[in-house]
């Protein structure tokens, strides 16, 4: 089993950074951004025919919304796993880091490697999705208050 980076390995390989600035009209352009990318998605309404553009396309709306976490807090991250491992760090935001791991193995599978899922893959996942989605979007506008 692969072992992912961690908060604190993140802040020493300075792919995790404490910029001082909290970006709050940067992170409302991403909440923005992510919502928009939702709405296409549920209007599309094409999950049983391109279920892997749906998994990578709500892979990136997730990313948005932790991106947009990091700058309300005055944060940068290098990778996708040091910003999971920051976003790891906060104890009042309700979601499955390990699947955020898996879904980014996903997502570089499909973008990276040329995995086609099945429907059935995604429609194991969409709740999970779903979930993940709402609790960030929550969090980043208690941020934004």
């Amino acid at each position: 089993m692969k072992k992912h980076k961690q908060f604190d390995e993140c802040i020493y390989q300075k792919t995790l950074i404490k910029t001082g600035i909290k970006d709050r009209v940067r992170a409302k352009d991403l909440l923005a951004l992510a919502g928009h990318r939702e709405q296409f998605w549920k209007e599309a309404n094409l999950a049983g025919k391109y279920p892997s553009l749906y998994l990578e396309g709500h892979y990136e709306i997730i990313k948005e919304l932790c991106t947009a976490i990091l700058a309300a807090e005055g944060w940068n991250a290098l990778d996708h796993e040091c910003m999971f491992a920051y976003i790891r760090e906060k104890e009042d935001i309700a979601i499955d880091f390990d699947y955020l791991l898996e879904l980014k193995g996903a997502r570089n599978d499909i973008g990276y490697r040329g995995l086609m899922i099945t429907s059935n893959i995604w429609e194991g996942n969409k709740l999970i999705i779903s979930l993940t989605i709402r609790a960030l979007k929550e969090y980043l506008s208690r941020l934004l208050l």
